[in-house]
């Protein structure tokens, strides 16, 4: 389980494979200075969001120390989701086809203050 730090108040905790892929995703949209919405599913059933800014301070630490492979089908999915009105959304059935291609069982993000 590795943990994406946005800024200094947000926190979100993903399977490896399933953070690989977010990172992924926000670095591409950042590098060309664009900022993209992201959300996902508290485990109580509610749902935060924040918007991810080029000037906002990005930390992810992976629970691994091996890099989880990419999987391209993915990369783009999240990438049309971050590209629409609605940014990318985790919710806990995309985040645990995520985890399923780096064989994590785990399940949906669990984000903590």
């Amino acid at each position: 389980m590795g943990t994406l730090h946005l800024g200094r108040l947000t926190r979100i905790d993903l399977p490896d494979a399933a953070l690989a892929h977010v990172h992924a995703v926000l670095i591409a949209k950042l590098r060309v200075h664009e900022p993209v919405l992201l959300g996902w599913a508290m485990p109580d059933g509610r749902r935060d969001e924040v918007l991810v800014h080029p000037t906002l301070s990005i930390v992810v630490r992976y629970d691994e120390d091996d890099s989880c492979r990419l999987d391209r089908a993915w990369v783009e999915r999240l990438m049309r989701a971050a590209n629409g009105v609605g940014g990318l959304q985790l919710t806990p059935e995309l985040v645990e086809g995520m985890a399923a291609v780096g064989g994590s069982t785990a399940g949906s993000p669990t984000p903590a203050d």
